[in-house]
């Protein structure tokens, strides 16, 4: 039995999207408000949810871990 072991490739539509992001972002943080901090607040601002939400869901798997190993003593 053969095991497909590729990685899974990023579809084009998303790295242009992504792209395009970045390049907006970049151009807002510059050109209106005229800083780069500014930009950078921005995404920091953005990335506080999700960081969030990745620690929470971390925790959760470490609680269901703890009590799969419990289960099996």
């Amino acid at each position: 039995m053969a095991v497909d072991t590729s990685l899974p490739s990023v579809p084009r539509w998303a790295a242009v999207a992504m792209l395009a992001v970045g390049g907006l972002s970049v151009v807002y943080g510059v050109v209106i408000m005229g800083s780069l901090t500014a930009l950078l607040q921005i995404w920091l601002n953005l990335l506080e949810p999700v960081v969030l939400l990745v620690a929470v869901y971390l925790l959760y798997r470490f609680v269901v871990a703890v009590e799969t190993i419990a289960e099996k003593l």
